[in-house]
């Protein structure tokens, strides 16, 4: 028999919580509730961080965040530390990336670990290399915070054009969801399947989850007028200014297109599925369909509930590490849920025990790893020039913020911590987690201690040691010094 494909499909910034795979209340994933029935969902899968390029990391290479340091959207990592290089030499596959994602395709060399990369289908992201980019600073950030931060840079009258310019090309979200939506880049993908003589693996990272929240009509079934008026202030610029309650306000308004996001995700992936089984390719492939993170929309922080989640900024609550997984070995399965707390950091093993012939053993429990789970970020980072707030009140969301995961006796409980704040959370029912106590019965610290640097990170553009022929497959893209 052919050795398998391996096919990992990332729904970006989709959430479990907004999953009705995991019992929300909207069917936003009618498909994938359908797909189950052959597969193994995982019900407690974290994800490693709460922003791509760190999560991303994190999956393809098993290291968690402190220990592959890349926190950064221009680090660099080792190729040879990934499952796709590995593949590639190791086991002679073809591999490849699919993705509207800049941060996983353009200012990082993650993309660069594939033997093809398909990127965003925007032909620049600056006008001027020498200046800033809203793609260099970290978060999700309005339009006054990046014209402060711009402002402070070396070139401040490029790093403002800059902003202008993906402003106006990109219509203020992180992908074009007429040109760049699921559709466009699963045509690529079976394309580029389609001129495989031998086995492939594979990573399509769907963007239309992520902002600006753009589901076409079809799929727009949720939308009020709240939401209507929300997305009209998208278009128009005129999103009200952060940390203002006007501001909460229209994060909260737009869950409704979210959720049809979400549900536009889903009928992608039942296409993609179906093109797959029509060509034959299905049963000799392990599909895993996941999230690299989720996505705050107005809530409280439970470590700090004066502090409001955005986007994927800051944060460590469920509704930013919780992600949707669901694992399809080769042939199918009965279809079982894992209840126990899993991490995408397992997806190498996982992969590398399915090519090794041990597909069975690999998706029974394979994304539950044998200690802690855990789940972290380093955002904000110091001083936090990008947040519109005052010096003085910056520092409460200033990282790293930590959790640790654990089951004790019938219950999934998470400790988490940042800085002096600590909270105990029951999570065993993940649309109603429950507060047990402000503390973490001093769990955290000690977990993260132990880990320590892996040696994979490069650096960032300015600088980065290269290795092999990654040096010159990055300059074209105007990353080198």
């Amino acid at each position: 028999m052919a050795p398998p494909n391996i096919f990992l499909v990332v729904l970006d910034s989709a959430r479990a919580r907004n999953c009705g795979l995991h019992g929300y209340s909207r069917e936003t994933t009618p498909f994938l509730r359908s797909l189950a029935d052959e597969s193994v969902v995982y019900e407690h899968a974290k994800a490693p961080s709460i922003h791509s390029i760190s999560s991303h990391t994190s999956i393809f290479t098993g290291y968690h965040t402190e220990q592959h340091e890349i926190t950064e959207h221009k680090s660099f990592v080792k190729p040879d530390a990934t499952i796709w290089r590995r593949l590639s030499k190791g086991y002679d596959y073809d591999t490849g990336i699919f993705t509207a994602n800049v941060i996983v395709t353009q200012t990082s060399n993650l993309g660069q670990t594939f033997d093809t990369c398909v990127g965003p289908k925007r032909a620049n992201f600056r006008l001027f290399d020498t200046g800033l980019s809203p793609l260099d600073v970290q978060g999700d950030i309005s339009v006054m915070e990046y014209l402060q931060t711009a402002l402070t840079h070396e070139a401040p009258v490029r790093s403002v054009l800059n902003g202008v310019y993906k402003k106006l090309e990109s219509r203020g979200g992180s992908q074009n969801p007429e040109s760049e939506n699921a559709s466009v880049y699963i045509g690529d993908l079976l394309d580029w399947i389609e001129t495989r003589s031998g086995p492939w693996a594979a990573c399509l990272n769907l963007m239309d989850t992520h902002t600006p929240f753009a589901p076409n009509s079809e799929f727009d079934t949720w939308s009020d007028s709240d939401a209507r008026e929300a997305r009209a202030a998208v278009e128009s610029g005129s999103v009200p200014d952060p940390f203002t309650d006007a501001f909460w306000r229209h994060l909260s308004a737009m869950e409704p297109l979210y959720d049809g996001t979400i549900r536009q995700a889903d009928a992608a992936i039942e296409q993609l599925v179906e093109a797959l089984e029509d060509v034959g390719l299905l049963d000799n492939t392990l599909l895993v369909i996941t999230s690299d993170h989720g996505e705050g929309l107005g809530e409280q922080s439970a470590l700090d509930p004066s502090v409001r989640l955005r986007h994927h900024s800051w944060g460590i609550d469920e509704v930013l590490t919780h992600v949707p997984l669901l694992v399809r070995p080769p042939g199918g399965d009965s279809g079982r849920r894992v209840r126990r707390p899993a991490s995408l950091t397992e997806f190498p093993s996982v992969v590398e025990d399915v090519v090794d012939g041990d597909a069975e053993a690999a998706v029974a429990d394979g994304f539950v790893p044998d200690g802690d789970v855990v789940s972290s970020t380093f955002r904000i980072v110091p001083p936090g020039d990008e947040l519109a707030l005052p010096e003085d009140e910056r520092s409460k969301y200033f990282g790293p913020w930590r959790a640790v995961y654990r089951t004790v006796g019938d219950a999934v409980i998470k400790y988490a911590r940042r800085g002096d704040a600590a909270v105990t959370i029951d999570v065993t029912d993940p649309q109603n987690p429950v507060k047990l106590a402000d503390t973490d019965d001093g769990v955290v610290a000690p977990v993260f201690d132990e880990f320590h640097s892996e040696g994979v990170r490069l650096g960032t553009s300015a600088d980065r040691e290269m290795e092999d022929n990654v040096e010159e497959r990055l300059s074209d893209l105007g990353y080198l010094r």
